[in-house]
């Protein structure tokens, strides 16, 4: 019998050193990996010209009230977002960024987009292609599979 290699070992230490290195950016600001990736979304949309409330955030990542409250809390805290009210339902409260929130997240995003393109380096085009469309592959055939 022939000993294969674990795809999803390797997959997971890949996003693990990925996610490692993305989160040592983001503690450069005092963030962590979901307030940057919420920032980013909040930037986003914001971009688009479109209004984010806490519902939106829960069902974006998958998260918990419970949580997003606390995430959001602590940006709000430190100067990131604010809440701010909708004219005639006082219960909601638009997500916007703050002028430093807005500095943050550019500033993130460029220090990303310098860690894709080395990411990238290491791959030629044609191999780059291939790993994308074999990464889509398992994404699609692995979404509803259960072990």
């Amino acid at each position: 019998m022939c000993k294969t290699e674990h795809i999803g070992m390797y997959i997971n230490i890949a996003s693990h050193q990925i996610r490692r290195s993305t989160d040592s950016f983001l503690a450069r600001y005092g963030l962590s990996g979901i307030q940057g990736r919420i920032l980013g979304h909040l930037d986003r949309a914001a971009q688009r010209g479109e209004d984010v409330f806490q519902r939106d955030i829960e069902k974006s990542f998958g998260i918990r009230r419970s949580s997003v409250t606390s995430v959001i809390s602590h940006l709000e805290e430190n100067g990131f977002v604010a809440r701010c009210p909708v004219p005639g339902d006082a219960r909601l409260k638009k997500l916007i960024l703050t002028e430093k929130g807005e500095q943050t997240s550019r500033q993130v995003k460029s220090l990303l987009s310098e860690f894709e393109s080395s990411l990238n380096s290491c791959f030629t085009e044609q191999e780059r292609k291939e790993l994308l469309r074999m990464l889509k592959i398992l994404i699609d055939n692995t979404e509803h599979m259960e072990v």
